[in-house]
């Protein structure tokens, strides 16, 4: 009798969740899971293998409204800022990041992603409203600023 092994890990996933604030008041939150675009499992695997050093740095804003795909490699309006601070706990690795009142004032925020420091993507999130999956915007003006966080489970 022959055994087979097979692997039962999952695919990478994780949880995504904002706070948007005016003069410092929550005016709004929103959480939601991820996906990991395939260029994000391109760099897992170079990462693994020693190929590269590029880690994620950096969290994306753009204005598209398009569902997110496995083949996204930028936004629309394409924005990057770094993130504020990176841990690891056991499988999970978290991204936390900030978007001041001063940064990326104008946009109309619609999607969100995280970058490593080459800036490629690596997971997308497109912001919809869980009731009616209609896209949500932040239009961001110098009142404004978005805090979160990225975590991936491993």
């Amino acid at each position: 009798m022959k055994t087979v092994l097979q692997d039962s890990t999952p695919k990478c996933r994780g949880e995504f969740k904002i706070e948007v604030r005016r003069n410092g008041k929550i005016i709004d939150e929103w959480a939601d899971h991820n996906l990991v675009v395939d260029c994000g499992r391109c760099r897992l695997a170079e990462l693994a293998a020693g190929f590269s050093t590029n880690s994620i740095t950096q969290i994306g804003l753009g204005s598209g409204s398009d569902a997110e795909a496995e083949e996204d490699t930028e936004l629309q309006d394409q924005q990057l800022f770094p993130l504020e601070n990176i841990s690891v706990d056991g499988r999970d690795a978290k991204f936390e990041f900030k978007i001041g009142e001063s940064q990326a004032n104008g946009l109309s925020i619609r999607e969100f992603a995280l970058f490593t420091s080459d800036d490629v993507m690596f997971s997308h999130r497109v912001r919809r409203d869980s009731a009616s999956g209609k896209v949500g915007v932040i239009d961001k003006f110098p009142d404004i600023e978005i805090v979160g966080y990225w975590l991936l489970h491993f």
